[in-house]
């Protein structure tokens, strides 16, 4: 009987013992071999994709990643969305680039934001956010739960670094599709220009189009991607602009406000389908950055559960 008191004892402390992290999710990753990520090779370790990535360490596990990311893997509910979110940006790039030929603004552009000129004779473009809109991340957003790890640069460098990840469902085809209509593709990310060469290999490799240094602007030091949205339309019209985050189309959004930004989407509802693409994105997002900020709470999990609205 001491025994078996000793021994439930030492297990107790043990287990009182075990450190426990997770990531706080800020705006712009099959899971197997994630577990096993090689070191890359020596260098500088940039920083990671701020406003696209989890980017804070706390006390806790990452279980409460754990549906999301599964959701994001393995329904078909997903794939779908994905597959009409691309079909819909089709048939609104064609609209807008036929009006945009013809001389007329494109569509509801009269409705003010921080990119587009009516009436513009410049070279139609479309410009796409590259992490969860065109590049499926959920690997490492799994490697995470698993390893109870919180997010780092190091751990986020190593993934990118692999150029592993695969495509979104109907991403690749929706940026050839944009070329073959004459439509230039660019790519603004909140992965770091430290990142530029491995961003480059693994879209390269799927056969995105224009996938190169030219059509491609990283985080130099901001996050924000007003002015890089605005380097592009000193030669372009942007057309359409694709994303997974609200901040990713207009800096109306960059600020969400106590309404959770629900004011300005109600306001802006005519763009959502016509100007503004949005891809689905549970895992990690301004949403949920806003949510750990404003809620009360000492925990990242007792945050989140005082969010919840019940009945």
């Amino acid at each position: 009987m001491k025994k078996l008191i000793i021994v439930t004892l030492i297990i107790m402390l043990a287990s009182c013992a075990t450190v426990k992290q997770t990531s706080s999710p800020a705006e712009d990753r099959s899971v197997p071999s994630a577990t096993n990520i090689p070191a890359p090779p020596a260098g500088n370790l940039p920083t990671p994709p701020a406003g696209n990535l989890p980017s804070a360490e706390s006390e806790d596990d990452q279980d409460n990643l754990i549906l999301a990311t599964l959701w994001f893997q393995k329904s078909a509910e997903m794939r779908a969305l994905f597959y009409q979110c691309f079909r819909n940006a089709e048939i609104a790039l064609k609209e807008n680039l036929e009006m945009h030929c013809a001389g007329k603004p494109a569509a509801d552009s009269s409705i003010p934001d921080d990119s587009g000129q009516a009436g513009s004779k410049k070279p139609a473009a479309v410009v796409l956010d590259i992490d969860e809109t065109l590049l499926d991340n959920s690997p490492y957003q799994g490697w995470q739960v698993l390893q109870k790890k919180a997010f780092n640069n190091d751990d986020w460098f190593r993934w990118v670094e692999l150029a592993r990840a695969k495509p979104l469902p109907g991403a690749v085809e929706f940026t050839r599709y944009a070329d073959s209509l004459g439509v230039e593709v660019f790519y603004v990310s909140n992965r770091t220009v430290g990142e530029m060469g491995p961003t480059i290999s693994n879209m390269a490799a799927w056969g995105f189009a224009n996938a190169d240094s030219s059509h491609m602007l990283l985080k130099e030091t901001v996050s924000s991607k007003v002015e890089r949205r605005a380097l592009i339309e000193k030669d372009y019209e942007i057309l359409l602009l694709v994303g997974d985050n609200l901040a990713d189309l207009s800096s109306i959004y960059e600020k969400r406000g106590p309404d959770h930004g629900f004011g300005a989407v109600d306001a802006d509802r005519r763009l959502f389908g016509t100007r503004y693409i949005v891809l689905p994105n549970p895992m990690y997002g301004n949403w949920l950055n806003d949510l750990l900020r404003s809620a009360p709470g000492s925990t990242e999990r007792e945050k989140l559960l005082n969010m919840l609205e019940g009945f």
